[in-house]
């Protein structure tokens, strides 16, 4: 993978392949994965990737070294029922976001080579935090509140993530239910749909 060549965008990478071709399967399991897997995150240096499960509570963790995907742990974050939902990487690998919209909140990780912990710090935003990016500059995360589905205005949230402990800064309105999120990687805005 190749942020900068459009043409190595990573289809067809094991560590994505593997996730497609189990659920083609009929299943949502295989060696190291975790139950009803959601975001995946890559490392810049692509050689880490992180899977939310769900239905968990969970961050699977695997090393790539050139087509090989090898299962390296789990971090347990929180319960089944927190609904575990994306992993994104900071821009030098060292922390890791985790969205989860069953308890309202993000969780960072710190990451250190292909170990990868729990800090124990979650970060308060909005209803039901689920999409996550961060700026590629490494200054903020923009993350889409998707709120409970009654057709009420929901959120976008900024968290500052140079402040020591990272922290939301900034919650605006946005349209209904902001699955996805965006941040631009030259202009440093936002962008959810």
């Amino acid at each position: 993978m190749d942020p900068g060549d459009p043409t190595k965008n990573g289809a067809g990478h094991p560590c994505l392949r593997h996730r497609s071709e189990s659920v083609a399967a009929g299943g949502d399991r295989d060696a190291g994965g975790g139950q009803e897997r959601g975001g995946i995150s890559i490392n810049r240096r692509g050689t880490l990737a992180l899977v939310a499960n769900r239905s968990e509570g969970t961050v699977s963790v695997f090393s790539i070294s050139g087509q090989t995907v090898t299962p390296v742990g789990k971090v347990t974050i929180a319960d089944e029922k927190s609904g575990t939902s994306h992993a994104v990487f900071t821009p030098d690998g060292t922390m890791a976001l985790v969205t989860r919209d069953g308890d309202h909140k993000i969780s960072v990780l710190s990451v250190d080579g292909t170990k990868v912990e729990y800090t124990k710090r979650d970060i308060n935003a909005g209803l039901r935090p689920y999409g996550i990016d961060v700026s590629s500059k490494g200054d903020f995360a923009a993350v889409a509140n998707i709120g409970i589905g009654q057709g009420d205005t929901d959120t976008v949230s900024l968290i500052d993530i140079r402040a020591k402990p990272p922290r939301v800064v900034e919650t605006v309105s946005v349209g209904q239910t902001p699955e996805g999120i965006k941040v631009s990687p030259d202009a440093g805005t936002s962008r959810s749909w």
